[in-house]
């Protein structure tokens, strides 16, 4: 691949650190499949790629790579065999999996990506990234705004800076723009490629709106109290494990719902008062039931439609 044009901008050398580096882009969604894109394009050769779910037809409206006649395959496939027409030399190991504290370590490489859509695995990759002392970029979009924030060893943490967060709001249930995640992909892969190159990358919190064309910078510090920063790492222990429960019969598991869950956000529900049933979920006051062949499968469910 002629990458000339690149090398009169970052030079040969730069060039090649970038041909050297090992990356994992995890979740190959909407910022995901544009990152890694970018990231072959630039001439990046080594890709570790982890998403746990299929081609569908709303992907198409925001996600690259992916056409009609992938409807239905794993987005890790897919991406891969696209992948490797732009550049047919570079080595790409694929997981279609779902990263938890038991697999955490396929995630080893020199950057880590974060293109998913939950916290649960962003606080996961924070535990992770900062024992091991990787650096990694944290991306996310959604309706109309998104953020890109280097998370490195010495800087404050994503826990420092999100501990305090959560919410239930996913793409599935508030909408999102293809504009944003084009955006937010670009600086994530502008941030890597400086961290890849040892050129400064930017150590603000960066947010963008792009209903008011606003790209802000948001100084951050680290937590006095931060138990990561202290080496308390819950999430990859498993302390912290997103619980789930198998129920007698097949396919039935039954997770626990510790935040509210607003039914004006789905559209033709089956509502029982206290009780309302979606596609294969049905959400208690307390607990959310969903009707699946395995346990992935209702984890990727519980994420898409009830968030972290």
């Amino acid at each position: 691949m002629d990458l000339s044009r690149q090398e009169l901008v970052i030079g040969k050398k730069a060039q090649k650190k970038l041909e050297n580096s090992k990356i994992a882009i995890v979740g190959l969604g909407a910022t995901g499949s544009l990152t890694s894109e970018l990231l072959v394009r630039a001439g990046v050769k080594k890709l570790i790629l982890i998403d746990r779910d299929y081609v569908e037809s709303s992907n198409l409206q925001r996600q690259h790579m992916f056409v009609v006649s992938d409807i239905g395959e794993s987005k890790v496939r897919v991406s891969e065999k696209y992948l490797k027409k732009i550049n047919s030399k570079i080595k790409v190991k694929s997981y279609f999996d779902n990263l938890d504290h038991t697999n955490i370590d396929l995630i080893s490489a020199d950057l880590v990506l974060d293109c998913t859509d939950n916290l649960q695995t962003r606080f996961l990759i924070n535990d992770y990234c900062k024992k091991n002392k990787i650096n990694w970029i944290f991306s996310s979009a959604i309706k109309g705004h998104g953020y890109v924030f280097n998370v490195l060893p010495k800087g404050p943490c994503f826990n420092c800076v999100f501990g305090n967060l959560s919410s239930s709001d996913t793409c599935e249930t508030v909408g999102v723009m293809n504009t944003i995640t084009s955006l937010i992909s670009s600086l994530q892969v502008n941030e890597a490629i400086k961290l890849l190159i040892n050129k400064e990358p930017e150590k603000d919190l960066i947010y963008v709106n792009i209903d008011k064309n606003n790209i802000l910078k948001i100084k951050v510090n680290k937590k006095k109290h931060c138990e990561v920063c202290d080496e308390i790492y819950d999430y990859l222990s498993g302390e912290k494990d997103q619980k789930s429960i198998k129920l007698c019969g097949h396919g039935n598991y039954l997770f626990e719902k510790k935040k509210k869950i607003d039914k004006k956000k789905f559209k033709k529900i089956k509502d029982w008062g206290g009780v309302f049933r979606y596609k294969e979920m049905t959400v208690f006051p307390d607990k959310v039931l969903i009707r699946t062949k395995t346990k992935k499968e209702a984890e990727i469910i519980y994420s898409k439609y009830v968030g972290n």
